[in-house]
């Protein structure tokens, strides 16, 4: 600092005494120098340490430092200023900030010089701003500034380590005399504190049945989600049920917790009394949560669901002689019934005809309908014939898939035939494969006055084989079919029949056995069901 008052002391004596031109060139240089120099010792590298600063507030540093530039005295002396004036460097432990004069000129000329910024760290925002001078107008920059009066500013938002950034400014000096440039460079360092909030967000779906029968009581799964991203607490779930149930569970429940990724499922159950189309709503609330409450709803219809089943036949009918039988089954309810399980019973000594494409088992036959919708009705035929005379009942039954039942009974008086009774029974069901039975035949002739001539002929389906014949009479095997040559009957008699017979293939085995008279329009039937596995 001594050094530095000795020299200003020394310039102030020369330029009191007569100077040459060159001396005139010499004195700016040293003056340009001196003043770069002096401002460099005042400012020094007194960067605040950031890891010093009160952690209560933003750190910060910043650093001034000065330019003096001294205008020539002579237009003539602006040749080789550029390549005369020396750099001005200012580093801390975070940048080093270099200003360079590039050209020098006289009043109303153009002096450019050059700030290069270098970041030693990674660094936050970087502000430079260059303080005008009386005497000193600011012409441009690049890259461009923002002016504030006499003061123009750059600010970088951030620098990696071993970047530099270049600022090339260009002012005008307007008046004859010394000069000073002010830089202030200032690097922001910031503290921050990492703080995450979280926030419950619920979701929530109900589940249930699509109709409810009207009086029974339906359940519905409702799955509550916490898809946030903290916990949510004090969980309401409320189902708000229409009018056409009566609620057989609570309908308000509370979940104390639920953390984030978390769901849970609760049940609500009611009793459906009206019938109609009504939607069933839920919804959540929960501590600190939006005022819209979180809801969900789905549509329900309670049905009521009908089914009518009749059953007609004959009155009377003569033994041995089939007869038609119809079965009609209609959905008179509101809604479409599915997998109709339709079973015929019939009256024990009875033999099936037709069994309308139904199933044969035993002494009922039966049926399956997929699909009955609202309003129609399917009609089912049979032909039926009694093996004994007397009065006899037939009833059929149907049970949908949702439990609905429904039956109806035909009463038949059976009238004997005059004079003939038959009838073929197994004396083994049910078979294997290869393994045999017996079909016992009885012909009976209930007359009390005139013999009877007939014919017998027994026919088998696919399942069962005839192997050989025994009995009364000697009978013949074609294929599938038995036939027994004529026979006479005495009033009261009866003849005997029998038929071994084999399991030749799995399903139902059937035996039909026909009665020809001289009397009859039609044989007398008479059949028997073997099932063969």
């Amino acid at each position: 600092m001594n050094i530095a008052l000795i020299i200003l002391q020394i310039l102030y004596i020369l330029r009191r005494t007569p100077r040459t031109e060159k001396m005139n060139r010499f004195l700016s240089t040293l003056t340009f120098l001196l003043f770069s120099t002096t401002a460099l010792v005042n400012t020094g590298c007194q960067t605040a340490d950031p890891l010093e600063a009160n952690s209560a507030t933003p750190l910060e540093a910043s650093t001034e430092i000065t330019f003096v530039q001294e205008q020539p005295m002579a237009a003539e002396s602006t040749s080789g200023a550029a390549s005369d004036a020396a750099g001005n460097i200012l580093e801390t432990h975070q940048i080093r900030v270099t200003k360079t004069l590039l050209e020098i000129a006289p009043v109303g000329g153009k002096i450019r010089y050059q700030i290069e910024v270098y970041a030693l760290k990674n660094v936050g925002p970087v502000r430079i701003t260059e303080t005008m001078p009386d005497g000193i107008e600011f012409k441009s920059a690049t890259p461009e500034a923002k002016r504030s009066g006499k003061d123009v500013t750059w600010v970088f938002p951030s620098m990696s380590s071993g970047q530099t950034v270049s600022i090339e400014v260009a002012v005008e000096p307007v008046t004859e005399g010394d000069h000073q440039i002010t830089s202030t460079i200032s690097v922001e360092n910031r503290l921050a504190l990492d703080l995450f909030s979280g926030q419950p967000e619920l979701t929530i779906k109900k589940q249930g049945p699509e109709s409810v029968e009207l009086g029974d009581i339906a359940t519905w799964q409702v799955t509550v989600a916490n898809q946030g991203s903290a916990d949510a607490r004090n969980i309401i779930i409320t189902d708000k049920l229409p009018n056409a149930f009566e609620p057989t569970s609570q309908v308000r429940q509370t979940i104390d917790s639920l953390a984030a990724g978390e769901k849970i499922v609760v049940d609500f159950s009611a009793k459906a009394v009206t019938q109609g189309k009504f939607e069933n709503y839920v919804f959540a609330t929960y501590d600190g949560g939006p005022d819209d409450s979180v809801d969900s709803k789905i549509p329900v219809k309670v049905v009521q669901s009908g089914i009518r089943v009749r059953k007609t036949g004959p009155e009377e009918a003569y033994v041995f002689k089939p007869e038609v039988f119809k079965i009609t089954i209609e959905n008179t309810g509101d809604t479409d019934l599915k997998n109709i399980r339709i079973t015929d019973v019939l009256p024990e000594g009875s033999s099936v005809a037709d069994n309308g494409l139904g199933r044969v088992s035993g002494n009922a036959i039966g049926w399956m309908i997929p699909l009955l919708p609202v309003g129609s009705s399917q009609l089912i035929t049979t032909e039926i014939a009694a093996t004994r005379k007397g009065e006899s009942t037939n009833t059929v039954k149907v049970v949908t898939a949702n439990g609905i039942q429904a039956s109806d009974s035909v009463e038949t008086n059976w009238l004997a035939v005059p004079g003939v009774t038959v009838s073929i029974a197994d004396n083994k069901d049910p078979i294997r494969v290869k393994e045999r039975t017996t079909y016992n035949i009885q012909v009976n002739n209930q007359g009390k006055f005139e013999p009877v001539s007939g014919t017998v002929t027994v026919t088998f389906n696919e399942s069962i084989k005839p192997i050989s014949v025994t009995g009364d009479a000697k009978g013949k095997i074609d294929g599938q079919t038995v036939t027994f040559p004529r026979t006479t009957l005495e009033p009261g008699k009866d003849i005997y029949l029998s038929i071994i017979a084999e399991g030749a293939k799995i399903g139902p085995g059937r035996a039909v056995m026909k009665f020809g008279a001289d009397f009859l329009n039609e044989p007398i039937l008479s059949e028997e069901t073997t099932n063969v596995y």
